[in-house]
């Protein structure tokens, strides 16, 4: 599981993602503003074969990024852990209720990657132009 925080200056929003073993996870919004008492705001199911793994939150905080790789420890000793992901990067919007996934971001590291199927974990935010 990973989590990040909504407006920073007030902590009233909490994302998570929730992973079953690889088998299927999930990216919910919570409404933290009564920590005592929270309260789900959205779920989105990234369906069967997805692992959500790293998320991060734009500084603007209208977007939410996951990157859908979760664990496979497949070095010496082999199959320790196998709960692979969909190797995919998951774009959401924000809203003040909830997220939705943005169907115009189609980033899959299985088909996008030259070289060949990537594991994506973390990210960095670039501005458009950003010299580096």
């Amino acid at each position: 599981m990973a989590a990040t925080f909504s407006d920073k200056s007030k902590g009233t929003r909490l994302f998570i993602t929730l992973n079953y073993s690889g088998n299927a996870g999930k990216v919910v919004d919570l409404d933290i503003s009564n920590p005592l008492h929270p309260t789900t705001l959205d779920v989105v199911d990234l369906g069967p074969g997805s692992g959500p793994h790293d998320i991060r939150l734009t500084n603007d905080e209208q977007r939410l990024v996951v990157s859908d790789y979760f664990l496979v420890e497949d070095l010496v000793p082999g199959g320790v852990v196998k709960a692979e992901g969909d190797h995919k990067i998951h774009v959401f919007d924000v809203s003040s209720n909830g997220i939705t996934l943005d169907p115009r971001f189609d980033l899959d590291f299985n088909r996008d990657i030259k070289t060949g199927p990537a594991r994506p974990h973390g990210f960095v935010f670039l501005r458009a132009g950003h010299d580096l």
